[in-house]
């Protein structure tokens, strides 16, 4: 016999919450213990988020113990909610883990009822037996009627959660997002045909990091690793850079070939033959390069952009200006390489090469007297 006057049995009546609703939507701290207790809980998170299957496996563990009170009134009976994680995986179940065990040490219980919305929470059915013997397995389940405008209505309900939940919106979201600013960029430097190798990376690179889980493993180094804005900032530099890189050996490599002339072999070590062609070679090896030379420049102060941003840094305002030269540098360049192609042409007030050079710095002084005149008006300040 027990110390709790010849009872012998002391049942706890366990709910869990494994991604952690409970402390998301209704601000409710866990571990949850007592009638009282878990009613409030409930009906907190019902009035937070009526559709909350986990807010209908709570109301379930009460009725039961209510029923189980009523009914077996020699049992000792006690009701319990736990959460684990919104990440999900081994700190979901380490939270399980900790908060079962902190219940047990206050009430002894010698079997548990475990009450779900579902067969997810069952994945901690083992952690559970290792510990305290479940005798039974009751499931709350929310009924749904068969009309099609209800299961439109489901279907809702769990695409807006992949839109609103950060787990998941992280690969919804996120990684379209990425994907759609990329085909921008090379869609205004007119390199969308290289679209699909680059996408095809960046799915693969996605993908490997799901597949192998190394998000959970980049966590454990994350002390280790710089700020995120420095991160952001050495990445996009790098892939700018990269850019740059591939752009200039793309226009040495084709630039000669434009050339109706006699190329020497290698044709970079005959100094006579370069200096008669310096200016077609310089405007063919433009036209060739500028596009991933300029995408190059972009990426790196984009990152730059959103580094400041993040640090709430003026200095974001200095990438701003870069990048709108940057624009205007790309229209610039192309029509120096026409001019330098074909010299002769003659060069009047509306030639393109002049209007998009006032363009630049017509553009590029008022961004700057913009900004610079009016301080108090930006942000961080």
């Amino acid at each position: 016999m027990s110390e709790s006057g010849g009872k012998s049995e002391r049942t706890l009546i366990l709910c869990i919450d494994v991604d952690d609703d409970i402390g998301k939507k209704a601000d409710v701290e866990t571990p949850i213990l007592s009638r009282n207790s878990n009613l409030e809980a409930a009906t907190a998170l019902a009035l937070s988020d009526p559709e909350e299957a986990d807010a209908n496996a709570m109301f379930g563990a009460v009725k039961l113990y209510d029923h189980l009170m009523e009914s077996y009134p020699d049992e000792v009976y006690q009701v319990a909610t736990i959460a684990g994680s919104s990440m999900g995986g081994i700190d979901a179940d380490r939270k399980v883990v900790r908060e079962l065990e902190g219940i047990l040490e206050s009430f002894k219980a010698t079997g548990v009822i475990l009450v779900t919305d579902g067969y997810a929470d069952e994945s901690v059915i083992p952690l559970i037996q290792s510990r305290v013997p479940i005798t039974s397995i009751q499931h709350v389940v929310v009924k749904h009627s068969e009309r099609i405008e209800e299961t439109w209505a489901v279907i809702f309900r769990y695409l807006r959660q992949m839109v609103e939940d950060p787990y998941y919106s992280r690969v919804t979201l996120g990684v379209p997002g990425i994907m759609l600013i990329i085909v921008g960029i090379l869609l205004v430097f007119n390199q969308l045909q290289n679209a699909g190798m680059i996408l095809t990376f960046v799915m693969g690179f996605v993908l490997l990091i799901k597949g192998f889980g190394w998000e959970h493993k980049l966590d454990i180094l994350r002390l280790r690793l710089p700020p995120p804005e420095r991160q952001l900032t050495l990445t996009s530099f790098s892939f700018g850079f990269i850019l740059f890189l591939v752009g200039c050996v793309r226009g040495i490599i084709n630039a000669p070939k434009h050339l109706e002339l006699v190329v020497p072999q290698p044709w970079w070590n005959d100094i006579s033959w370069l200096l008669q062609n310096l200016t077609s070679l310089t405007g063919h090896f433009l036209l060739e390069a500028i596009d991933l030379i300029i995408i190059g420049v972009m990426v790196s102060l984009v990152g730059g952009v959103a580094a400041n941003y993040m640090k709430k840094d003026t200095k974001l305002w200095q990438n701003v200006v870069g990048m709108i030269v940057t624009f205007w540098l790309w229209f610039i360049a192309k029509e120096s390489a026409r001019v330098l192609i074909e010299p002769e042409k003659t060069l009047t007030l509306w030639s393109p090469l002049v209007f998009f050079t006032l363009a630049g710095v017509v553009t590029t002084i008022a961004s700057v007297f913009v900004i610079y005149r009016s301080d108090k008006d930006i942000p961080f300040r």
